[in-house]
């Protein structure tokens, strides 16, 4: 399966920088092996379209009675895109660090190696739980990230609320599949029940920050670029994708005109906000 390919380079190559980091300190050529395998892995996803649909499942879990799913990849059109997207903002980041004033270290990109590692397994996750374990882990990697990184204690505040935020997106997310078991069948999404494709929106609002209105970091953070950048990007990519996996009948509901309106307002306020940034 290619899918293991491209995450197995990104890891290899993330595990290759912190060897070399605490290894040999004076190696100069860090950068430029995070480069070669940023480049490797964004250029591995070209090879999916030589397999594609394909199916990684993993083995199941026990006992069968509690654990209906078991994670569960899925190689097709829409995940091939998203992967692609992930690993060329990877390749992006790690390309453009010689050009910042902070030029990172070794650490920072084997940071955004393994989370875009990440993001490739949670863009193609084929059904809820899958999603739910990689969110999971790629809110704990932003926590912490934010917690190390941030030091005005205004701003840690933030940061606990964005991942209360996140936290509860997870919940909805898994209250749709309590809501589809009640129906009868396990939630997958590729037809959900009309009463749980509303929880997936829901979800995905939350996830993609839409709720509370706010900004972690400050404008003059260095943790705004490199790392940073690939954070918000791809934590965006991996709820997008839940979107996108929801079929155009998903989503019936009485609450459905709100929802479009709610969209509309959050949309303009962040065209608004764009606008009126000085940078």
């Amino acid at each position: 399966m290619f899918i293991l390919v491209t995450v197995g380079i990104l890891l290899f190559t993330a595990m290759l920088l912190l060897v070399l980091r605490f290894a040999l300190p004076a190696f100069r050529f860090s950068w430029l092996a995070a480069t070669g395998g940023a480049l490797t892995a964004w250029g591995s996803v070209f090879a999916w379209q030589a397999d594609m649909p394909a199916l990684l499942q993993l083995p199941l879990w026990r006992p069968e009675n509690i654990f209906r799913q078991s994670p569960l990849f899925i190689v097709d059109g829409t995940s091939w895109v998203f992967a692609l997207s992930v690993t060329t903002i990877c390749l992006a980041v790690i390309v453009t660090a010689v050009a910042r004033e902070n030029f990172p270290g070794p650490v920072s990109w084997a940071g955004v190696l393994v989370l875009t590692a990440l993001g490739v397994l949670a863009v193609t996750a084929d059904n809820p739980l899958t999603l739910v374990l990689l969110w999971a882990a790629i809110d704990l990697l932003e926590m912490s990230s934010q917690l190390w990184f941030v030091e005005d204690p205004r701003l840690s505040e933030r940061t606990v609320i964005s991942f209360a935020s996140r936290v509860t997106g997870i919940l909805i997310l898994l209250w749709a599949g309590i809501v589809s078991a009640s129906e009868g069948a396990a939630l997958d999404f590729l037809s959900p029940p009309p009463r749980a494709g509303l929880y997936l929106v829901t979800a995905a609002a939350l996830r993609l920050g839409v709720l509370p209105l706010h900004l972690p970091y400050a404008s003059e953070s260095s943790f705004r670029r490199g790392f940073g950048t690939a954070l918000r990007m791809i934590s965006a990519a991996s709820s997008l994708i839940l979107l996108a996996r929801i079929p155009l009948g998903g989503v019936e509901s009485t609450l459905t005109p709100y929802l479009i309106l709610f969209t509309t307002f959050a949309a303009l306020y962040g065209a608004w906000m764009w606008m009126r940034s000085p940078d």
